[in-house]
């Protein structure tokens, strides 16, 4: 993909026209052969044996890349054809051949941001703060979702209850003892008991 430096107006990247072409060529000779063996053709083997027998033509910016695709479709396109259907005849021959991958750095912080959001709505969820249980988090809604769970998250701390006061302490043995209110019983008794005493 053509981006470029919007300060500058410089490029920062470059591409090579030729794969625009060989992935449009193998999609549709691909579309000629019955679906389940084409699905097993991985066409980033296709394109990687095609691009190697075919010229380079690179292009640092959009007008650069229209011209070359133009070029490279007059002057090329046979060779584009016959690069993409030797491919395909050799990865057919061995299918499921097992390689380790080349993986761009871009693919891995991809990868690792992808595990970072995915703890991140781990967390959400045990702590309760997403909108709803399943919700599900992606680049796009992220910054919204936090801000409504920090939201909760000062709610709640705001509005917690005050801690319930201790009892009042037991008085000590040597400290003077409060009159204790007498039930109507008690009264009674010693109103009686002192009428025998005159």
């Amino acid at each position: 993909m053509l981006t470029s430096d919007k300060v500058t107006n410089k490029a920062t990247f470059h591409q090579n026209v030729m794969e625009i072409l060989v992935y449009e060529e193998i999609d549709r000779q691909l579309k000629h052969y019955p679906k389940a063996l084409a699905s097993y053709i991985n066409k980033v083997e296709v394109a990687t044996y095609s691009l190697n027998r075919l010229p380079a033509l690179y292009a640092s910016s959009q007008q650069g890349q229209n011209q070359q695709i133009q070029t490279a479709r007059k002057k090329y396109k046979e060779q584009v054809v016959s690069a993409v259907r030797r491919a395909i005849a050799a990865i057919e021959r061995d299918p499921l051949r097992v390689s380790a991958p080349i993986v761009s750095e871009t693919e891995m912080e991809r990868d690792t941001a992808q595990k970072m959001l995915d703890s991140l709505q781990t967390l959400l969820q045990q702590r309760n703060l997403l909108d709803y249980p399943n919700q599900e988090l992606t680049w796009d809604n992220t910054v919204g979702i936090i801000q409504r769970a920090l939201n909760k998250m000062e709610w709640s701390n705001a509005n917690q209850s005050l801690p319930v006061p201790p009892p009042p302490p037991l008085p000590h043995r040597n400290s003077p003892k409060t009159e204790q209110p007498q039930s109507s019983q008690q009264r009674r008794e010693e109103i009686r008991n002192m009428g025998t005493l005159w």
